[in-house]
């Protein structure tokens, strides 16, 4: 049995290895553990769009806690080597196909301070991002809040600083099964057991599939994108709308994601290739004849009423969950571990508070 830990995280992506490295950077002697090398499966599979969905303006809990999600997340870039080579392209478009969605979209918006940005219509819709030139949109509305993040680079730099820091990493090991005894939480791993104070458990969609842990409805949501490539054609913003282009690498375009419920399968599929395809011949038929240049897929972690789980397991003293942020995983992710640090040092956190995992148990 290891001790001389006090924190031990499951899960290698953003939420865990941000926690981790704040936690170091207190005192705290912190594992990381995730079931895969290089760590972090659902954070690698996001496209990295740093925006809040159009989804959350109804709830107004979640546009604050996905817009100070953002405002953290620019900080933490900052922080971090090359930082200026992890984000890609700045502001978004959020295209209506006729005037009816045009005005329906502006009505949701309508008591927020931030609001959509300003409208163009299709001719200045194709001069401010050319691969649209010939679309049969109405039009769109223009924010320059917001922009891609490099997901790859950003977690990896995110392991290089947690390494610094003194965090163990503990790749391509599971937790088997957790209990609290005697004040401490044991983890049975892969390899051993582990006795902590405090236990993380920060592993997407996995998160409730732990053996001692409480369950909490959560599911599984495929998401699967492509990449396309037009010499000369690339975008500066990202595209939005049922489904969104953006910014790749390298002048590339990504196109994505469909959201299927399809349990734990993460495989690229034609329905959902085609999916995809349509949305590239509707929104910007300059790309239809691009050169395809990969596919994958990756699961997001979705609760009941779209909001995450950020607090402790309920009826677990000593053993957290961090998990459900959906789509708003890379913007929402730094913010979600400065939480769960809170409430794991300070036992508190205004910022978890609407989000506590009891308020779903079953």
């Amino acid at each position: 049995m290891e001790r001389g830990t006090d924190v031990v995280i499951l899960g290698a992506g953003v939420v865990g290895l941000s926690a981790a490295r704040r936690l170091a950077a207190l005192g705290a002697r912190v594992t990381v553990l995730d079931a895969v090398e290089p760590g972090g499966r659902g954070s690698r599979a996001a496209a990295g769009v740093a925006i809040p969905s159009i989804r959350l303006f109804d709830d107004g809990p979640m546009l604050a806690f996905a817009r100070a999600g953002r405002m953290l997340l620019a900080e933490e870039l900052a922080t971090l080597p090359d930082s200026a080579q992890l984000r890609r392209g700045q502001g978004i478009l959020r295209v209506t196909p006729d005037s009816k969605s045009r005005d329906a979209l502006a009505e949701s918006a309508a008591r927020d301070v931030e609001g959509l940005g300003t409208w163009v219509d299709a001719v200045k819709l194709a001069e401010l991002e050319p691969a649209l030139e010939g679309t049969p949109l109405l039009g769109a509305f223009v924010s320059e809040h917001g922009h891609m993040v490099d997901t790859e680079g950003y977690l990896n730099a995110l392991l290089h600083e947690a390494l610094r820091a003194g965090v163990r990493l503990r790749l391509g090991e599971s937790g088997r099964s957790l209990s609290e005894q005697h004040g401490r939480v044991h983890l049975q791993t892969d390899r051993d057991v582990l006795s902590a104070e405090h236990v993380l458990v920060a592993a997407g969609p996995w998160s409730t599939k732990i053996p001692g842990v409480p369950g909490l409805p959560l599911k599984p949501l495929r998401g699967q994108m492509l990449v396309v490539h037009a010499p000369g054609l690339k975008l500066s913003r990202v595209v939005s709308g049922s489904t969104y282009l953006a910014p790749w690498r390298a002048g590339e375009i990504v196109v994505g994601a469909t959201e299927e419920d399809a349990g734990f399968v993460e495989q690229v599929t034609p329905a959902g290739l085609l999916h995809l395809s349509a949305t590239v011949a509707k929104l910007a038929p300059r790309l239809r004849e691009a050169r395809f240049v990969r596919a994958w897929a990756g699961l997001r972690a979705a609760t009941p009423d779209g909001r995450p789980y950020l607090g402790r397991f309920p009826g677990m003293r000593q053993t957290y969950v961090a998990t459900g942020l959906g789509g708003q995983g890379i913007l929402t992710g730094a913010l979600a571990a400065v939480a769960l640090v809170d409430l794991i040092t300070q036992g508190r956190s205004e910022i978890a508070a609407p989000f506590d995992p009891a308020r779903l148990a079953g």
